[in-house]
């Protein structure tokens, strides 16, 4: 089993560039990680990207960027208990590394949150290979012609691919390895990979994964593989998430009278519902007594009555958000693997409030109807853009390239593009090939592209491509 004590310091601070030179401000390797997640253009276009659902102005919803921020608290919290409890565990969990990866882990979302990544999934794979993926080797000796990238999409595998090709911290054009990103520290980028294996790895979640065929070398460079078990500091990170995405967004949709939390207590009919619902087999499935018996006690500290921003309300939103917080945080331990091992009941409790979100909003008709309309949005962008793409680059040689189309491209897109070819480039340099055809090597710049947009940034590039844009103005 992977583990971080197999690394030295030498190994954790390593850079794929080689570049570890001096700090002159004498910040730790971790701390100028964190540095540069930090001042990314991908971490700010987290500002404009839905968390759950995009509410009106005035509701004041969590966005992924405020999520990550607040992941970073919880995560270095978890740090600061854990290292309390296992002093010898300094080496091998450190609250740079842990908040670093916190900071990033969302970086990889595309516009829309999960519909947006379905709809990316739906349009790179064939059904049969969407339900059934294969190992890179299948997919790389045995192409699959109905999918245009069988490696599919998939947010984390994208923050992965950010970090590690995409995003810019300065010019490594130069770099024998090709595009290498923000150039971060291994530690840092393996608490970044909650899923250090390809699609349809052996013995792995199905539908999950950490990164693209075209940076296995990047994985294999991280974790020795790519087929790894995650670092204990990305089981932090992945309990942190998981914390502040049950706690905060129950706040947010009680806030906004979406969540009637307030009546759980008193609407005996509406509770039976929520647990007929999470116990369903689609869902958690039937929940042990003990479980329950806990949920029950969680809802004497729910709000007796609807918010209404008065500083009562105030106070007692306050007291829930800081009682689920401190009970969460407290419930892992470490293993003698040094795995993160979660409290059994808090963690099914954890869920319960994961799925009061589901069966309050995500599974509305309200936010279906809007997903709907966001899908389509991205469907339309992906069929333009690919087109447009294929037509400036075309052919299959770096010299077939139509000068014209290509000055027509959005300025991002190329970009995308170029990063892309010039990664495939160097791997084969290197004596590597992914599997990947020029063609999808391109193609996966237009998906680096489309998943880079904001929400509105979407929204606005669809109405201009579709002449709906009012003004039409540069």
């Amino acid at each position: 089993m992977f583990t971080t004590r197999e690394w030295t310091i030498e190994a954790r601070e390593a850079r794929r560039s080689g570049r570890n030179v001096t700090d002159t401000s004498n910040r730790r390797a971790a701390q100028r990680d964190r540095d540069r997640i930090l001042y990314a253009e991908s971490f700010r276009r987290l500002g404009g990207v839905t968390q759950v659902a995009l509410g009106a102005p005035d509701m004041s919803l969590h966005n992924r960027l405020v999520h990550s921020l607040k992941v970073e608290q919880v995560g270095t919290s978890l740090v600061s208990r854990l290292l309390y409890r296992y002093e010898d565990l300094k080496g091998e969990l450190d609250p740079y590394v842990v908040g670093a990866a916190c900071l990033a882990h969302d970086l990889g979302h595309p516009p829309f949150g999960h519909a947006g990544e379905q709809e990316l999934q739906n349009l790179l794979t064939c059904s049969d290979h969407r339900k059934t993926p294969r190992t890179y080797v299948q997919r790389k000796d045995q192409p699959c012609p109905r999918c245009k990238l069988e490696d599919s999409f998939e947010g984390n595998a994208q923050s992965f691919r950010i970090l590690t090709a995409l995003a810019v911290h300065r010019s490594l054009s130069d770099d024998p390895e090709g595009p290498i990103g923000l150039d971060l520290t291994r530690a840092t980028l393996a608490a970044c990979s909650k899923y250090p294996w390809t699609r349809g790895a052996e013995k792995r979640k199905r539908g999950k994964w950490g990164a693209y065929d075209c940076d296995i070398r990047a994985l294999r460079w991280v974790m020795g593989g790519d087929n790894s078990d995650p670092s204990l500091e990305a089981q932090v990170m992945d309990w942190a998430d998981d914390i502040s995405y049950a706690v905060h967004d129950i706040e947010d949709f009680f806030r906004v009278g979406l969540i009637p939390i307030d009546d759980y207590r008193q609407n005996s009919e509406r509770l039976e519902k929520f647990l007929n619902y999470i116990q369903d087999p689609s869902a958690l499935g039937e929940l042990e007594r003990e479980v329950l018996d806990a949920f029950d006690q969680l809802l004497d500290l729910f709000p007796k009555a609807r918010f209404d921003s008065t500083t009562s309300d105030m106070i007692a939103i306050d007291n829930l958000r800081s009682r689920l917080l401190s009970q969460f945080i407290e419930a892992v331990t470490v293993d003698e693997s040094q795995d993160l091992v979660r409290e059994k009941v808090q963690e099914q409790i954890n869920s319960i409030l994961k799925q009061m979100i589901w069966y309050h909003i995500i599974d509305e008709p309200r936010l279906a109807n809007i997903q709907a309309g966001q899908q389509r949005v991205l469907r339309d962008l992906f069929e333009a853009f690919d087109k447009s793409a294929a037509d400036a680059y075309d052919g299959t040689t770096g010299t077939d390239i139509d000068e014209h189309r290509l000055r027509r491209l959005p300025f991002g897109l190329r970009r995308a593009i170029r990063l892309g070819l010039e990664q495939r480039e160097k791997d084969e340099g290197n004596g590597w090939h992914s599997g990947y055809t020029r063609q999808q090597q391109i193609l996966r710049g237009v998906v680096d592209y489309l998943s880079g947009l904001s929400d509105a940034e979407a929204y606005t590039l669809h109405a201009v491509l579709r002449g709906r844009e009012v003004a039409g103005h540069l």
